[in-house]
């Protein structure tokens, strides 16, 4: 009949839109149990936040320092790692060179003459950013998670800031699921929609 036609038409909609949310849903509670988050950053007196296992991460430091004839006097300077556990065992060490860029007399002279304004202002500062990777890829343990950074310089250079960055090095799945999210998306859920249409038609047969 009729009536009966309209009856299936409309619980086979629901149940096409449950099984549509349940898969979206599916996918978003997987998406956020498998892929970490991409990037930490932290001023290096902090603890170090939890990160995901069997995930590899670099590590870097970014400094701001002062353009001070005193840093540039300085010439090369070695920026030390030691992550530890919460016992403060050494987990990774690591030991990088760096060193302020280069600038001849005459391209100061007139870097300082462009920003004469907003220097006097006090809008800016004479100053420059080191980024200093320090760890290409490390990975955290279960049962001895990293909680502690310990930075350090081998002279004692002018420092304005510092901050550590934790990248997350994606590869394989978690590659495709970050940074294609929408094509990935699509495809896990139309899959999960066709595998619960099949069950679900499996299930109406059988009933």
């Amino acid at each position: 009949t009729v009536a009966s036609i309209c009856t299936r038409i409309v619980l086979a909609y629901f149940a096409f839109a449950i099984i549509v949310v349940s898969s979206t849903v599916l996918y978003g509670i997987y998406y956020k149990l498998y892929v970490p988050q991409l990037m930490h950053q932290a001023p290096v007196y902090l603890q170090y936040p939890f990160l995901s296992m069997s995930q590899a991460y670099a590590v870097s430091l970014d400094l701001e320092v002062p353009t001070s004839e005193f840093n540039r006097d300085i010439g090369s300077f070695m920026v030390s790692l030691d992550l530890q556990n919460r016992q403060g065992e050494s987990m990774y060490q690591s030991a990088r060179p760096s060193i302020l860029p280069y600038q001849s007399l005459p391209v100061r002279l007139l870097s300082t003459v462009v920003r004469a304004v907003p220097l006097t202002l006090g809008l800016t500062h004479e100053s420059t950013r080191l980024q200093i990777t320090l760890l290409d890829s490390m990975y955290d343990k279960h049962l001895s998670p990293i909680t502690n950074a310990r930075i350090s310089l081998s002279k004692p250079l002018q420092v304005y800031s510092a901050q550590i960055t934790i990248c997350a090095q994606f590869s394989g799945l978690r590659y495709w699921m970050y940074y294609f999210r929408i094509p990935t998306g699509v495809i896990f859920i139309a899959t999960a929609v066709v595998w619960q249409l099949f069950l679900a038609f499996i299930a109406w047969s059988a009933l």
